[in-house]
């Protein structure tokens, strides 16, 4: 079947444009026959902003003026800034001034913590007496009460706190090892004056008291020694043991592993400290790292070197006993300089042991006197507890407080004790 064609469209009759379209070919048809310079001509607002632009680009020297005038108030304000830190210490120390002119009293101080009605409080501070005390001030500081030594770094401290007090603060830092924020509440000061205070007072003891020699003449130990020790070991002159305080790990592996001790489990300093037979400290060594063994400290810590000036000096003789524990394997040395080396037996595999060998299984409760020493010394807190590492010092290998306590005890013990020597004023 035969499809038809598509037919064509038919061709539209031209209408006339509408309304709006008429109005736009008029305007446009209005705007061809405007000249292109009026076409072109800017706003008045977009001429405004062309001449500012322009104006800003002109003009650099303003940005400089305002880059100059900043500067100079930050300046400006810098200086504000530590004009007002100045004012604000001044006030401080005025109000510390006014304080001691008013009469005000510190939370703590020796005059205060003498008249204090609690019994041996003076004792719990500072592990001591207020004669003692007094006697250690006396030592250190001359008669007109003036500070021993110039502060390191500058400070008011010491004109607001008293030279006396100073040392309390320093005598209760070793004692009870209060944090320094505590010291500063007790003795109205900053922490860092709390700081500088113990470092520079311990620093000072320990060359003053570490002047002192603390061994006495033979005689004296003949004279004041137990009877029963002496009926045991007449001619034992000394007894020495070691000690360990633990410290904080340092963060050097190479120190870690100097200073581990296998018997403590920790990281720690060793010494060597000796008693005569009463249990007074006559010998202090100066501290090893705690992988350091006991012979080793034995023979470093300048014993040997000190024996044999006491007997240059005659006061030991040849024959005298020194008596060490099993671990001071130093016999060979002692006996080399013509003194007896006491030491406990070793184990026998016979079955019966000689009558020498029963004589020195009484060594452990003579020797218990040193064992005794050490825990005196060791009821300084700084000491029992883990010592921070920022307590050491930088031109010695020793730890001066460590040093201090074991010195200062030493002294009250052989010093100032008059039924020891027979007088304290000795110092």
């Amino acid at each position: 079947m035969h499809t038809p064609a598509r037919q064509p469209p038919r061709r539209r009759a031209l209408s006339e444009p509408s309304k709006k379209r008429r109005k736009i070919l008029e305007e446009s048809s209005s705007f061809e026959n405007v000249p292109l310079e009026v076409q072109l001509q800017p706003l008045p607002e977009e001429e405004n902003l062309e001449n500012k632009t322009i104006q800003r680009d002109v003009c650099p020297l303003d940005l400089l003026a305002l880059t100059v005038e900043t500067q100079e108030l930050k300046s400006e304000n810098q200086q504000l800034r530590e004009q007002l830190a100045k004012v604000v210490l001044e006030n401080e120390n005025l109000r510390r001034e006014q304080h001691n002119l008013v009469g005000e009293k510190l939370l703590l101080s020796a005059t205060e913590l003498n008249d204090s009605h609690v019994k041996n409080n003076f004792k719990y501070y500072t592990g001591f007496v207020y004669e003692q005390f007094r006697h250690i001030y006396s030592f250190l500081v001359s008669g007109d009460d003036e500070l021993p030594f110039t502060y390191t770094k500058a400070s008011s401290c010491w004109r607001t706190i008293k030279v006396e007090d100073q040392l309390l603060l320093t005598m209760i830092k070793l004692r009870l090892n209060f944090d320094h924020k505590h010291l500063s509440n007790l003795f109205l000061i900053s922490q860092q004056d709390s700081s500088l205070i113990f470092t520079n007072w311990i620093n000072f003891m320990f060359f003053k008291f570490g002047s002192v020699p603390i061994w006495p003449h033979r005689d004296v130990i003949m004279e004041k020694m137990p009877s029963k020790f002496k009926a045991e070991f007449k001619k034992c002159m000394v007894v020495l043991d070691g000690t360990e305080i633990k410290i904080q790990r340092p963060s050097s592996l190479t120190s870690q592993s100097q200073c581990y001790s296998d018997y403590k489990s920790a990281t720690t300093l060793k010494g060597l400290i000796g008693v005569d037979p009463r249990g007074s400290i006559i010998f202090i060594s100066t501290l090893f790292s705690g992988s350091t063994s006991d012979k080793e400290i034995s023979t470093k810590s300048g014993l040997l070197d000190h024996l044999k000036t006491l007997l240059d000096c005659n006061m030991l003789e040849t024959g005298d006993g020194v008596m060490m524990d099993k671990g001071f394997n130093i016999k060979d040395e002692i006996e080399g300089l013509g003194l007896e080396f006491i030491m406990p037996p070793y184990a026998s595999s016979e079955g019966q042991m000689s009558a020498a060998d029963l004589l020195q299984k009484k060594l452990p409760q003579h020797r218990v006197h040193v064992e005794r020493a050490i825990s005196r010394i060791k009821k300084f807190r700084i000491l029992s507890d883990r010592l921070n590492l920022t307590l050491f010092s930088s031109s010695e290998p020793d730890l001066v407080c460590l040093l201090f306590s074991h010195k200062l005890y030493a002294l009250l013990n052989t010093r100032l004790t008059s039924e020891f020597h027979g007088k304290a004023s000795s110092l």
